[in-house]
């Protein structure tokens, strides 16, 4: 009999109020709008296996072992795999160990030869909160869901990190390839230049288109000034994404960016994929886990709480005796705790985390619609790139057969300076914006491999629900 509170207790301990999480009803449409491709899923492909550029790896490789953000997210990791710990704590006794002295006289009113005695103890002292609600196991299970947001939140980092790598690295390299047409535009027009010049020397043209093709070598020359700002800019931004003060390796710039590559991988799965493979909806998911858990400890304070404690010691006058003393000291003391007035303050507290579970859950629902409009704005903007590079390229290819055209009539005196001209101008204004144009196609397929997920974030681990 003495024993049924005790196994009272701890049957009880077995259950945990509060709901039990269940993943929120999603109205997800089944396919996104986008014909289904072949080959292996994009949202799950490696990032060696989709930028194939070296020194892109290259520059990736440093962004991961050096940028200071992805440190900070690595300590917060580890902070929170030792908050687990410190939260998991709660669920076992507590054991310590002291050892007290004390010295007393007897009061000389009292007594005609007042004593000193001394009496060391040594003590081993136990408590434990029985978790009779599962309040305990439901912070626990908040504390887990923190975790592996955390997880989640490196990986969204992470994820981040490369893409911004990949986009700065192509937005250089379009800047350097503007800066080298603007140079060999620049160099065809002295060339220009200097024959106008000639010619009028010979009586052929006026003055007046000499400073024609003057004024546009030197429109040519403007522009770059302004692009080696952009691309030592653009340089520095690198460096603040690698960690470093410099660029440790000296990149040899391509041909263009055309010759970079890019996987022709496009399967993109379906939309319910996304919650797996997002680091950031794992993320909004493990916060609503926590919320879940967090109303299940406030119901629970609502409820008894029933601690056990006890000590077992022994006594001596002497320290240097202590262990062989046979004064041997112990209790053990139960106690049950019913909470009944605190001005509503217990009842306000379930209020508020049932309104931020609903909070939480919101904001989950929020991420997901989000992300899903993300990859439907990354699929429009790769369709929308590739026809119009198409296109410019086409007005790239019309345009220099026009230049050569017009060159060859203006040598042979059928057509004017103005021709030519205004057929160079056509050709570097198509040149300067099909670089672009090629930038921009690499940013789309970087932003569509980023909305499905980067290839970096897995399926959370299963959470200690209770």
């Amino acid at each position: 009999m003495r024993l049924l509170p005790l196994t009272l207790a701890l049957a009880l301990s077995g259950c945990a109020v509060g709901p039990d999480y269940q993943r929120p009803e999603l109205p997800l449409p089944e396919h996104f709008d986008a014909t289904p491709g072949v080959g292996a899923h994009l949202g799950t492909l490696p990032w060696r296996q989709f930028f194939l550029d070296p020194q892109l790896q290259q520059l990736i490789d440093q962004a991961l072992k050096d940028n200071l953000s992805l440190e900070i997210t690595r300590s917060r990791l580890q902070a929170a795999r030792e908050q687990t710990t410190v939260t998991d704590a709660a669920l076992y006794p507590e054991l310590s160990l002291g050892l007290s002295a004390e010295r007393e006289s007897d009061s000389g009113l009292t007594s005609s030869d007042p004593e000193i005695a001394d009496t060391f103890n040594l003590d081993g002292m136990v408590s434990w909160e029985v978790d009779l609600w599962g309040a305990n196991r439901r912070r626990s299970d908040a504390s887990y869901a923190q975790l592996l947001s955390s997880k989640q939140q490196l990986n969204l980092t992470t994820l981040s990190l490369v893409s911004d790598v990949a986009s700065r690295y192509y937005e250089w390299l379009d800047i350097e390839q503007r800066y080298r047409i603007s140079k060999d535009t620049a160099r065809v027009r002295l060339e220009e230049l200097k024959l106008a010049r000639l010619r009028k020397e010979n009586g052929v043209i006026s003055g007046l288109e000499v400073r024609q093709a003057e004024v546009e070598y030197q429109s040519a020359r403007t522009t770059l000034p302004a692009l080696d700002f952009d691309r030592h800019q653009k340089q520095n931004q690198l460096k603040l994404l690698l960690g470093s003060y410099q660029l440790e390796t000296q990149y040899q710039m391509p041909q263009g960016l055309s010759a970079l590559g890019i996987t022709d991988v496009l399967a993109i799965g379906v939309p319910s994929d996304m919650l797996s493979q997002r680091p950031d909806v794992a993320v909004a998911e493990q916060q609503l886990i926590a919320a879940n858990a967090s109303l299940g400890v406030a119901e629970a304070a609502l409820l008894p709480s029933f601690t056990i404690s006890g000590s077992y010691g022994i006594e001596s006058e002497n320290l240097g005796d202590i262990l062989d003393s046979e004064g041997v000291t112990w209790s053990l003391l139960g106690g049950l705790t019913q909470p009944l007035f605190n001005s509503g303050k217990l009842n306000a507290q379930k209020r508020i985390a049932a309104e931020e579970l609903r909070q939480a859950e919101l904001a989950y629902r929020e991420t997901v619609l989000t992300a899903y409009t993300e990859v439907s704005d990354a699929l429009a903007s790769v369709r929308r790139a590739q026809s119009a590079m198409e296109a410019q390229q086409e007005l790239v290819n019309a345009s220099q057969e026009y230049v050569r055209l017009a060159r060859l009539r203006y040598l042979n005196g059928v057509a004017t300076s103005l021709d030519l001209l205004d057929a160079q101008r056509q050709l570097f204004s198509a040149q300067l914006a099909l670089s672009q144009l090629q930038r921009d196609q690499l940013l789309a397929h970087i932003n569509l491999y980023r909305a499905l997920g980067g290839g970096l974030a897995a399926a959370p681990e299963p959470t200690q629900a209770g």
